[in-house]
């Protein structure tokens, strides 16, 4: 026959009625678990846009470093522009629909010639600003991208990720920032 322990004398058993929550506990890990599930869910899309753009501004770097090496290692210009999404170099300053990479003396790509790298179009929740209106980063066979210094602004449309600037020296050297590349904060209106 099984004993029945009531806790007293055995500090290894529990009293009986501590096996089980209370009314209040109930209500209270309830409640906490609510909580964390609304901030969590309220938090996902912060999360996905950041990422994002962190993707997005990568890319965007990754093909400035490959221009730069590409051209040392060649000895010969490489060109980056804005593809207008026909695989053309776009004639302005507007970057959303991705970007070419080639080599090049006349700063044009044609059908036919060597290209490097075409990417797909931005986020759609992306923007992309050229400061200076800057259409094509030429890289010269020294590593430098020539012309005035040059950035790039990425802002969130929906404002849930933080903007970041892309600030290009003439040295051809890109660097990631959260503030304009003067120090000043960015302004994405």
């Amino acid at each position: 026959m099984a004993q029945h322990h009531t806790g007293h004398g055995d500090p290894t058993c529990l009293p009986l009625r501590s096996l089980g929550l209370t009314l209040p506990e109930l209500l209270v890990t309830l409640s906490v678990a609510s909580i964390l599930t609304f901030t969590s869910l309220n938090l996902l899309p912060v999360l996905i846009h950041s990422n994002r753009m962190t993707g997005e501004v990568n890319r965007f770097v990754t093909a400035l470093q490959l221009a730069r090496s590409e051209a040392v290692k060649q000895g010969r210009r490489m060109v980056l522009c804005p593809q207008t999404g026909r695989r053309a170099c776009g004639q302005a300053a507007d970057w959303k629909n991705g970007w070419l990479l080639f080599p090049s003396e006349d700063r044009d790509w044609q059908a036919g010639e060597p290209l490097i790298l075409a990417t797909p179009p931005l986020a759609e929740f992306i923007n992309m600003r050229s400061g200076n209106q800057r259409k094509r980063i030429v890289y010269q066979p020294d590593g430098s991208s020539g012309g005035t210094n040059s950035s790039f602004t990425f802002c969130d449309r929906q404002e849930l990720a933080k903007p970041r600037v892309i600030c290009l020296s003439n040295s051809g050297r890109p660097r990631t920032t959260f503030t304009r590349c003067d120090g000043k904060p960015i302004n994405c209106r």
